[in-house]
């Protein structure tokens, strides 16, 4: 099944189970609500849908303490395809959405979004100041013609699965863990661009894949495994940061050794998956103390992949 992406939501829309959230990560508690929201709409002959937003309200509301992000809006958006998500309704959370009293967040899930069941978190706030309740929107659920249903929260041990958690777990560098919590591990999605050309003209090539705006969720030089543009199961080392090679000013770059690869990969949309982290970022006095770490790092990541045999 496609995925129908819909920025413009207009009356007239196919009735629908609804999930609603900023689904940032995709993690294992989004993807139980997702195979859930599958599951009832084919039950009920309804069409499988997501209503979601971009920016993350988050972002627009409190921009000096929004976290980074996990990942962009066309990874969710193929997250929701592979799920079998039918429907995205992709919302632009500006300050006139945000302003919208609850009882008209209500009436919108109807009137455009064909909501006849909606799927939420327990602790889902929605309208001006978050005044709505999940109470609340069953009450209008009710007066409207649609059913209101929480979910209960997904635990990994005696903690919920949370992308609060899996932010956590990639800033302290445990990538197990954040695997664990988002079914898969961490990956960053972007095509890859020309940079300064440093790492060639020291006998390591890199591919500079370009990242989103923001800051990245972690930082270091990490074991990776790369997917695309012919590089699909390639190991390698990347770094992650800001200006990691030789500077600490500027944006955030993502540049990754592939090992036993030659080729020429720019314009490419290339996956790395980050499976280790291998240390933080540092400055270097010189090149050649540069290119010595690097050989560092390249025999850390080898006996990595050799120690278990991912």
């Amino acid at each position: 099944m496609s995925l129908r992406v819909i920025r413009d939501a207009r009356p007239g829309a196919p009735d629908a189970v609804v999930a609603i959230g900023s689904f940032d990560g995709v993690h294992l508690g989004h993807r139980a609500l997702l195979a859930k929201v599958v599951r009832e709409a084919a039950g009920r002959g309804l069409a499988p849908a997501v209503l979601t937003f971009e920016p993350l309200p988050r972002e627009l509301l409190f921009p000096d303490r929004a976290p980074p992000r996990l990942s962009t809006l066309s990874a969710k958006l193929h997250a929701f395809a592979e799920a079998g998500i039918a429907i995205a309704y992709v919302c632009r959370f500006d300050r006139a959405f945000a302003a919208l009293t609850p009882e008209a967040f209500a009436a919108r899930l109807r009137q455009l979004h064909g909501a006849r069941r909606v799927l939420v978190g327990h602790d889902f706030r929605f309208g001006a100041r978050r005044a709505g309740d999940v109470a609340f929107l069953a009450a209008e659920g009710a007066r409207l013609g649609f059913e209101v249903e929480t979910l209960p929260t997904v635990a990994d041990g005696e903690d919920r699965v949370s992308s609060t958690r899996v932010r956590e777990a990639l800033a302290a560098g445990d990538l197990d863990l954040a695997a664990r919590l988002l079914g898969r591990p961490y990956a960053i999605c972007g095509r890859v661009v020309h940079g300064a050309k440093l790492g060639r003209s020291l006998g390591f090539p890199t591919a500079n894949v370009a990242l989103p705006p923001g800051r990245p969720v972690m930082t270091g030089v990490f074991a990776v495994r790369c997917g695309g543009a012919a590089t699909r199961g390639l190991e390698g080392v990347a770094s992650l940061g800001y200006k990691p090679v030789v500077a600490s000013d500027g944006p955030a770059t993502l540049e990754a050794f592939l090992f036993d690869f030659s080729g020429d990969l720019y314009g490419r949309r290339l996956s790395i998956e980050f499976l280790k982290k291998l240390r933080d970022e540092a400055k270097y006095a010189s090149l050649d103390e540069l290119v010595a770490q690097i050989r560092l790092d390249c025999d850390a990541a080898r006996a990595y992949f050799r120690e278990t045999g991912t």
